[in-house]
């Protein structure tokens, strides 16, 4: 029986070849599972790990070459015009816990479109008679026959597929 060793200080659960481990400590007799382990970096009968996992670099350090356009990130190079950029923005890693976006203005979604003026009504299926784009191609099609102003367009109508029939009547 061969005393394994993680890699992963402490590590609890499940290694190669359902090998179980407690605090970075497992056993196993089978020779195909030690060989495995002896070539990944495990620790053996009392030698230690060879290998640690490493911390990953922190990419403001990391030398790259540029193909295209720069562009650039907020939370690494922030500046004054940034709307609410990150929280420790340019001063830790990034891409790690102490770099975080602080959330949107009043909590929520952002809306996509201006708000409406007081006239205008929201655009829904009972104000457009559109279908909403989930129906079958049968309702965009009586839709389309209904709203349209020639024999042809109707006729046309008749053979579009449903995805042409929303881009061509559905907004």
């Amino acid at each position: 029986m061969a005393r394994i060793t993680t890699p992963v200080p402490g590590y609890s659960g499940q290694g190669p070849g359902g090998l179980m481990f407690q605090d970075g400590v497992g056993e196993s007799d089978d020779p195909a599972v030690i060989a495995y382990c002896q070539g990944a970096g495990y620790g053996i009968d009392g030698e230690p790990p060879k290998r640690a996992v490493p911390e990953p670099p922190d990419p403001r350090e990391v030398t790259t070459t540029v193909v295209g356009a720069r562009v650039r990130d907020a939370a690494v190079d922030p500046r004054p015009e940034d709307f609410r950029p990150p929280v420790n923005a340019g001063e830790a890693n990034p891409h790690g816990p102490e770099v975080y976006a602080p959330g949107l203005p009043g909590g929520g979604l952002q809306p996509t479109a201006p708000p409406l003026t007081p006239d205008e009504k929201p655009q829904t299926q009972e104000t457009t008679g559109r279908p909403p784009q989930s129906e079958p191609v049968a309702a965009w099609r009586e839709y389309a026959v209904s709203v349209a102003t020639s024999d042809e367009e109707r006729a046309e109508a008749e053979k579009l597929t449903k995805a042409e029939l929303i881009k061509k009547y559905g907004g």
